[in-house]
């Protein structure tokens, strides 16, 4: 004769059992699709300004790419129009009404420099830093904007030259990064701290 105790513990145990999966099933068909990413929206750069010193620009904006500013544990991403061409570097930040925040120009040489940069043209401060081949910024300089105050060309272009012999950076260097003048400051890397810094790019081929 069977034992009616364990005919009773079976049929609970069945009983529990079947409210465990009844139970997981409905928690099954109750969990929500992950939500949709919200997209991420790159800042742009500066538009340009409309003026008769503007109008034979041969180029427009540059093809964008990613750098990344380190101090620490600081990583500060930064979306950078890359000049890695003569033209491209001659005429750099020239005529931009801004430079807006999280954004800048990357210059690229093949070989290293040990010569400045000048502000023709150019209408926004800009802060530059010229970084060595091992990525270590060897100067961080903020320039000015060069203007042209009723002078002539040859006239604004002298001016400007003469200026820029205060832009020219302590030692040798082979790329520079332009910021807005103060960005830096405003993300905690005051100049104190500038020669700890190290600027990581993709490779660019000239």
């Amino acid at each position: 004769m069977k034992n009616p105790i364990c005919n009773a513990n079976v049929a609970l145990f069945a009983l529990v059992t079947a409210a465990s999966i009844a139970l997981l099933a409905a928690c099954s068909t109750s969990v929500q699709e992950p939500p949709t990413p919200t997209p991420v929206v790159l800042p742009s750069p500066g538009a340009f300004i409309d003026s008769a010193d503007c109008s034979d620009l041969e180029y427009g904006y540059l093809g964008q790419s990613k750098v990344t500013v380190s101090l620490g544990d600081l990583d500060l991403k930064v979306i950078v129009e890359i000049a890695d061409d003569p033209s491209e570097r001659a005429q750099g930040l020239m005529c931009r009404e801004s430079i807006p925040a999280g954004t800048g120009m990357f210059f690229y040489y093949p070989e290293p420099k040990t010569i400045g940069f000048w502000m023709y043209n150019t209408y926004v401060p800009i802060d530059i830093l010229y970084i060595e081949r091992s990525h270590n910024v060897a100067d961080k300089i903020t320039m000015t904007p060069c203007l042209r105050d009723g002078l002539s060309d040859g006239n604004w272009q002298v001016k400007c030259a003469t200026e820029a012999t205060n832009y020219v950076p302590k030692g040798e260097w082979i790329t520079a990064l332009e910021l807005p003048a103060g960005w830096l400051e405003s993300n905690d890397i005051s100049d104190a701290d500038i020669y700890d810094v190290k600027v990581n790019w993709l490779t660019v081929a000239d």
